[in-house]
């Protein structure tokens, strides 16, 4: 492309808009790290009408990134299944083929700039194999594992704490994007449409709230117990008439039945969802209860009011961005970090009341 953006600029803290013609974005997890990612993605492709956007993700949230209207190529990274392959000797030849083949669809797409927004040394080393041009990265003091030392420019450093939806926006207005165009878009889908129509209408349902009692393995410390969402949901059905559908991902199926089943009549046990029926089922509802997890901020991307349960995680980081019809469930625990066990089921029932309650809401 003749941009010269071969070495490592001196100026690593420049605040001038970079030029590209090809861009790539590399955020490959976690689901709710993603959908953060959306506003910005969206800036970039308003602001930048002509560029060519790739995203670099994995399996979890390909699903969101892969129908995208900002998007012309996303490369999927199949972490799980490449992790799989290391204990088994056996398939290390079609993996070596398969990994050969990722690095040159990426390299084919001569990027002139990597945006690398993962922020740690697996997003570093992907960008450096990406071939792009320059590398553009968090300062040390927003990433990990020393993934700085891999960029050429640095955006340069952030307010603690800083909200996830605005660390990715400032990286975008790095490049030269316009903050203020920032929105979250998802692929459309008529058949998940069609799908969460027909579930609804299998349960006879109307008004409704959507329930997410768990969170990824990895998250189970944010995780709140199950008896006192199945209390929530009997409560909303008895008291407030809004039966619940309790939603569940992978490896999650057993809890949210057993939620639903201890709810009695007033829950239901949602179906196999993909990501978008998951958006379309969250989109419908008048609201949605959870963790901070995945589920949360697809709540918040398709516009659904939340009562979100905040433990270890900081909620300015974390919480429903820019979404006034939201509540934050949130008590101080030991070590300065919040303890989801002190959230009381009268919390989250006073909390989803003020919802409904919401001036304007309906």
């Amino acid at each position: 492309m003749g941009l010269g953006f071969g070495a490592p600029s001196r100026r690593l803290n420049s605040d001038l808009p970079i030029p590209f013609r090809r861009l790539l974005i590399a955020r490959l997890s976690a689901l709710g790290d993603v959908i953060c990612v959306l506003p910005a993605l969206d800036a970039l492709r308003a602001s930048f009408p002509e560029a060519r956007i790739g995203f670099l993700v994995e399996d979890r949230a390909h699903e969101l990134i892969a129908g995208h209207p900002a998007v012309d190529r996303v490369h999927l990274y199949p972490r799980k299944r490449w992790q799989r392959s290391l204990s088994r000797p056996a398939e290390w030849p079609e993996s070596l083929r398969e990994i050969r083949a990722f690095v040159r669809e990426m390299r084919e797409e001569s990027y002139d700039v990597v945006l690398e927004l993962q922020g740690n040394i697996k997003g570093a080393a992907l960008s450096l194999l990406s071939g792009a041009k320059l590398r553009v990265g968090f300062s040390g003091e927003n990433c990990r594992e020393g993934s700085h030392l891999i960029s050429h420019r640095r955006i340069p450093v952030l307010p603690q704490p800083t909200h996830l939806v605005d660390k990715f926006l400032a990286a975008a207005a790095y490049l030269g994007a316009d903050p203020s165009k920032a929105r979250f878009r998802l692929p459309d889908s008529p058949d998940s449409r069609s799908r969460v129509e027909d579930f609804l209408r299998s349960q006879g349902l109307g008004p409704y709230a959507v329930i997410h009692p768990s969170t990824s393995h990895f998250g189970k410390r944010k995780r709140w117990p199950p008896e006192r969402f199945s209390r929530v949901a009997e409560k909303l059905g008895s008291e407030l008439k809004l039966p619940a559908v309790i939603i569940w991902g992978p490896g999650e199926e057993a809890l949210a039945s057993r939620v639903a089943v201890d709810a009695g009549k007033t829950a239901v046990l949602s179906f196999r969802t993909s990501l978008l029926d998951l958006a379309e089922l969250l989109r419908r509802a008048k609201i949605f209860v959870g963790a901070d997890s995945g589920p949360l901020h697809l709540a918040t991307a398709v516009g659904t009011p939340s009562a979100a349960l905040f433990g270890p995680m900081d909620p300015r980081i974390y919480a429903p961005w820019h979404h006034p019809q939201s509540r934050i469930l949130y008590k101080p625990g030991t070590g300065g970090v919040g303890n989801v066990d002190a959230i009381a089921v009268e919390d989250v029932l006073k909390a989803c009341r003020d919802l409904l309650e919401y001036p304007g809401y309906s």
